[in-house]
């Protein structure tokens, strides 16, 4: 079968990538679509087999035959593509990890879920979940003086003092966000209860708090990093020090804070040591320089 250079070329640079060596002999040995995908199986010599969307490698001392490694290849991709993790990472999971691993929980309880009862137990564990959040949120500050804290499980009660608390400047956010954390509490109660529940309420109920999860981390991630400048000229957030990054505006009045310059003798203790290159490049290319051919 034909094969382009640019496949040819995709499949030596990922077995380059992984080891595998260069292929010395590469034929492409079938074509198949699969649900909507079509998938190359392609032949490399070393005994290899190069199944593509997505590529991936396999030997040909474990799959013998083309068919059974295409089988195998599209069973794999379907699985990890079935795989659900949270939207976010990082610092945003950091900041409610216990509600994230809830959910988590949840998702795989909904894999192995057949039956009413099973789809009402993840609606248990998506609760959980939800006050998890209510119990992970700082809650310290959130309640003013002579006001009464909301119950422990109050997770809407909790939320919107939140909301309040940190959105005080964006009256279109709070009000969805209100209206998330009340539907999405009653639509996971309603579950928790349903005796004819079945698998797309419980996947409507997993994806429901995943988004609640996923723009409330956003929520505090907003609230706990300050609000940086904006250039009095153009607006960009790229101002800093005195100076717009996207406009060259230079702020008359900025002084910038003080420097403490080492003392003479720290001075001459430095230049007693012997300089080390940081880099052994000796020629300085710039992307500008590349373009116009020139040479430094």
């Amino acid at each position: 079968m034909r094969t382009s250079n640019s496949e040819r070329e995709e499949i030596r640079a990922y077995f380059e990538m992984q080891e595998f060596g260069e292929p010395v002999h590469l034929e492409k040995v079938a074509t198949e679509r699969v649900g909507g995908v079509e998938h190359d199986v392609q032949c490399t010599d070393g005994r290899w087999w190069a199944v593509t969307n997505p590529l991936n490698g396999y030997s040909q001392e474990d799959f013998k035959s083309r068919d059974v490694v295409l089988t195998f290849h599209v069973g794999l991709s379907l699985r990890v593509a079935a795989q659900r993790r949270p939207p976010v990472a990082g610092e945003a999971v950091d900041l409610i990890v216990g509600s994230w691993r809830r959910w988590q929980q949840a998702v795989d309880a909904l894999g192995a879920a057949r039956e009413a009862e099973d789809f009402q137990a993840v609606g248990v564990r998506l609760r959980e979940c939800l006050v998890s959040f209510a119990e992970e949120i700082p809650s310290d500050d959130l309640v003013g003086d002579g006001d009464v804290a909301p119950k422990g499980a109050d997770v809407v009660g909790w939320t919107n003092l939140l909301i309040a608390k940190v959105l005080a400047d964006a009256k279109p956010w709070r009000s969805y966000l209100r209206k998330l954390a009340r539907e999405t509490w009653e639509f996971v109660n309603w579950l928790t209860h349903a005796k004819n529940a079945r698998y797309h309420d419980a996947e409507l109920g997993v994806a429901a708090v995943e988004h609640f999860l996923a723009t409330m981390s956003a929520t505090l991630l907003r609230a706990g990093r300050e609000d940086r400048g904006r250039c009095p000229r153009c607006c960009s957030y790229a101002a800093g020090a005195g100076h717009c990054n996207h406009c060259d505006w230079e702020d008359p009045d900025y002084e910038p804070p003080p420097r403490e310059l080492p003392s003479a003798e720290e001075l001459e203790a430095r230049l007693a040591e012997p300089c080390t290159p940081t880099s052994d490049i000796s020629t300085l290319i710039t992307v500008d320089d590349s373009m116009r051919g020139d040479r430094n």
